[in-house]
């Protein structure tokens, strides 16, 4: 007998003794105190002087004391039964936590012990039973069409061909992903529904027609989909005629697509389930097996788990029906691929959107002023790696493709405060939809080509997501090194508390194992039943899920005892490399699964899982390190060796002086508001409809280039996505929209709006009024200004035009970067008049300050100019409420005042306390 054949049999024989136990408390117990001393139920209720007798007079007998043992013992077994029905309701209700009182809660945990036990000895006799029976035959078809595989010790054996199905494993090999999750192999259910997403141009009647064979079918559908709770974001389905992109749906579960009653469940609603019409005509192949799918709604797909992240759609049309084999799952809305050959998942994608966030915050926190008149030079500040920008404009366009407003940053960063702990982790797309894994009790190996890129991928997104207590990565040094050479896995130990480089496997595997035993008391002293339970009843215990990444050799006692209690202490191990214990991926260079072993091997099959190449890992480690606000000009300055950091695209990054009107001229009919929103006005108010998207790209962008820009450069800015040949029809087109809806707005159909000269195009000046270059005009004046009473002119009408962030709507890069260096300009600039103006007028001063803090609520310079002010003015209440606000918008980015302003706090109180 295998060792776990005898770990089978002790499991029955642990459930039959608890089984035992179970039915002599449930049973024995009440038949023997009955036949000892009768039914406790009196046949009258006795006199109150009877009582008083028997209860005076000498208890010779021992007869009052053994009906007090026995009335205590019924009550003991009816406490018993009380606690059975309440864990039976628990049970039935989903409900882990005690309901009742503690005094009874030791007899509850036995109540639950003695069940949970006892069930041990059904399902170890399946699988013994099971196991008996696969030791039995040799091979096992899993389809009447399907050949027989080849014989021991052939050819065939030792080299698998590719049209060979994977083997389901038997009972005796099954052990599961998550090591305290039930282990009995799924059953196939063909009347089984499944979640899908609509994708863009998919229509009820469509999916009715493609899973039932008949679009007249749809309100089966409808019906079935009204109760789903539908993403964040994303409206209810109350209407079969209106579906949005990003939806959930239930559809019927597909049978077997060579079946005998394929086509009678195709005619038939009532099956649950149907094959395609494609399918139908379909003949079997004896050389080409049904793949094996998964079966249960847990070992299929899910949807991105995220709250910054919304579902999005797909922008091309229902594709064909086609065979797993066939499906190319590189387009899948879920995934992005890079130029670099990378390809990460949307949660990766909004992790690293809110790094980009955190790091603009912090370096806006840290600038100082530069309140120099006769400069307007800024500091450059070291760009951001082109492929983390790329994943961020996926992220925000997912805003885009739902017609919702794109969070700025400090918007992201107030989303991510509310982030909970990652439970669940979107590790690859099959068939267009998410495959996940759960992080709790996670017991996953991966080998191959791809399985370094695979396991950078997991690693990175995780660590994106570490920070304030949600995630901690444990990982030897030399796998650490493995996965991703150079410095900036050992700077980013030292700046996130969620990661942990350990020496050796030993000294992680210790670590762990202290972990464990301080959660083991943490969970004992708040008699919660696990981690996940303790989160929801005490959200500030900082218990983070912790996931083991290491090379890990085979039959490793300790880690494996420490994967199964994972799923209870929020415990996960990744292996790098085959992985016995649990379930083992195989997966080709472009990590493609090829082979999949386990428990949850279907999970895995035919799926592509997401990979990192070194270079953009390394990339994203630099960003997720100046996230934490630790960036010095050394570090950020630094670049692999290997890899350079992608430039900046082109961007207007100074004040480009703009057209001013001649004296007298008429006002302009036409007015562009690019501060804010990009909006067009007339005479008559807003133009609400008829301009696209790409012609307010285009607009904005104009308005930065008031003295032109060529075709070719502007489409290059615009849309770097779109292919060589459709540019110039992209750019067409948006003129022409352009033209067209304000010469209807405004009834002149002379003007041409947006001018054509010598093969640049701008904006014509002479009918279009722009609010960003009167703010230009103000700053120009301002830095041409040669004495104070122009410059403070010049910079009041700075103060009044400064409306709003560059395009706020906007997620292509240039309009970021002119985004942060207005804000920067219109920053000094303020800071410039209130230094003007703090001598003669200090409450102007002030109140300049403060507008200048809404613009830029993160810069800590301004707070302290501000307090430096208000400490002049005798007023320290003002300067504590102002530090206070200050701590307040930096805790937002888990950071705080640093040692100047505290002290500058400190010093103004006590000189203020001493007057």
């Amino acid at each position: 007998m295998t060792y776990t054949g005898r770990s089978r049999l002790a499991d029955f024989t642990r459930g039959l003794g608890a089984l035992v136990v179970f039915l002599f408390l449930l049973v024995g117990c009440p038949v023997a105190m009955y036949v000892m001393g009768g039914s406790p139920i009196p046949d009258r209720i006795p006199s109150w002087e009877e009582v008083s007798a028997i209860l005076m007079r000498q208890d010779t007998d021992q007869s009052v004391f053994l009906a007090t043992i026995f009335l205590i013992g019924w009550g003991a077994w009816c406490l018993f039964i009380v606690t059975v029905c309440a864990e039976t309701m628990n049970y039935l209700a989903g409900r882990s936590r005690p309901v009742l009182p503690r005094p009874v809660r030791p007899l509850q945990q036995l109540v639950r012990d003695l069940i949970a036990t006892a069930t041990l000895t059904f399902s170890a006799a399946a699988s013994l039973a099971t196991s008996a029976s696969a030791a039995t035959h040799t091979h096992v078809a899993t389809d009447p069409h399907v050949a027989a595989a080849p014989e021991a010790g052939s050819h065939e054996q030792s080299s698998p061909r590719q049209d060979t199905p994977p083997r389901e494993p038997t009972a005796s090999e099954w052990t599961p992903l998550l090591a305290d999750e039930p282990t009995a192999q799924p059953k196939p259910d063909h009347h089984a529904w499944r979640t899908h997403i609509v994708k863009r141009g998919e229509t009820l009647w469509g999916l009715a027609r493609h899973t039932y064979g008949s679009g007249d079918l749809y309100p089966n559908i409808f019906k079935n989909s009204r109760q789903i709770d539908q993403p964040d974001g994303i409206p209810a389905l109350t209407d079969p005629a209106v579906i949005r992109p990003g939806q959930r749906i239930r559809l019927p579960r597909p049978s077997a697509p060579d079946g005998p009653s394929s086509r009678s469940q195709a005619a038939s609603p009532g099956a649950g389930a149907h094959a395609t019409p494609s399918d139908q005509g379909k003949k079997s192949d004896a050389r080409t097996p049904t793949p094996l799918r998964p079966t249960s709604e847990q070992s299929t797909v899910s949807p991105v788990p995220s709250p910054v992240v919304a579902p999005p759609a797909d922008h091309s049309a229902s594709p064909a029906p086609s065979t797993p084999n066939d499906q190319d799952d590189s387009d899948s809305p879920l995934a992005i691929s890079l130029p670099s050959g990378s390809r990460i998942g949307l949660g990766l994608a909004a992790a690293l959107s809110v790094a980009v966030a955190a790091t603009r915050l912090h370096r806006r926190r840290r600038r100082p002023l530069k309140i120099d008149t006769d400069s307007s030079e800024h500091i450059p500040e070291p760009p951001i790696a082109a492929p983390v920008l790329g994943a961020r404009k996926a992220h925000l366009d997912t805003y885009v493709v739902r017609e919702a407003p794109v969070p700025s940053d400090p918007e992201l960063v107030r989303e991510d405060l509310l982030t909970p702990e990652p439970d669940q982790l979107v590790v690859g797309t099959r068939d267009g939809q998410a495959v996940s894994v759960p992080l709790a009790g996670l017991s996953l190996g991966l080998s191959g080509d791809g399985a370094h890129a695979a396991a950078r991928a997991i690693t990175t997104e995780l660590l994106a997501k570490a920070h304030r207590y949600r995630a901690e990565i444990l990982i030897p040094q030399a796998d650490a090194q493995a996965l991703f050479p150079g410095d900036e896995i050992t700077d980013l130990s030292t700046a996130l508390d969620g990661l942990i480089i350990k020496p050796s496997l030993r000294e992680a595997i210790n670590h762990l194992e202290v972990e464990l035993l301080h959660r083991a008391r943490v969970l004992d002293m708040t008699d919660q039943p696990d981690v996940a339970a303790l989160r929801a009843e005490d959200p500030a215990e900082p218990l983070p899920t912790v996931l083991l990444v290491a090379s890990i050799p085979a039959d490793d006692a300790r880690v494996d005892a420490l994967a199964t209690l994972g799923c209870r202490f929020s415990i996960g191990v990744l292996a790098l490399g085959a992985w016995t214990s649990g379930t083992s991926v195989e997966l080709a260079s472009d990590a493609t699964v090829t082979d999949t072993r386990g428990p949850n091997a279907a999970r895995f099959t035919e799926t592509r899982l997401f990979h990192l190449t070194t270079g953009d890992a390394t990339d994203m480690l630099r960003t997720i390190r100046t996230a934490t606000g630790t960036e010095t000009d050394a570090t950020s300055l630094r670049t692999s060796a290997d890899h350079v950091t992608e430039p900046e695209p082109r961007a207007a990054v100074t004040i480009v002086p703009p057209p001013r009107p001649p004296e007298g001229a008429p006002r302009p009919p036409v007015r562009l508001e690019v501060l804010g929103d990009v909006r067009l006005h007339t005479a008559d108010g807003p133009i609400k409809t008829g301009l696209r998207q790409r012609a307010r790209d285009l607009l904005a962008y104009l308005a930065l280039h008031p003295d032109g820009v060529t075709r070719d450069r502007a489409s290059a800015d615009l849309w770097p996505d779109d292919s060589p040949g459709s540019i110039v029809s992209t750019f067409n087109t948006a003129v022409t929209n352009i033209r067209s809806v304000l010469r209807n707005a405004t009834g002149l159909s002379s003007p041409m709006y947006v001018v054509h000269s010598a093969g640049r195009y701008r904006i014509d000046p002479d009918v279009v009024d722009i609010d960003l270059w009167q703010l230009n005009a103000a700053l120009a004046d301002a830095q041409q200004a040669t004495d104070d009473t122009a410059r403070i002119r010049a910079l009041t009408l700075v103060a009044d035009r400064c409306a709003g962030e560059f395009a706020s709507g906007l997620t292509q890069q240039w309009a970021e970067v002119h985004r942060e260096y207005l804000r920067r300009t219109v920053g000094d600039a303020l800071a410039n008049l209130a230094r003007l103006l703090q001598e003669a007028d200090p409450e102007r001063a002030l109140m300049v300050l403060e507008q200048a803090i809404t613009c830029d609520p993160y810069s800590e310079p301004l707070y302290r100019h501000v307090m430096r002010l208000q400490a002049r003015l005798d007023r320290p209440d003002a300067v504590r409420r102002t530090y206070g606000l200050l701590a307040a918008r930096l805790d937002e980015l888990d950071a705080e005042p640093d040692g100047e302003t505290r002290k500058l706090v400190s010093s103004a109180t006590r000189a203020l306390n001493r007057n």
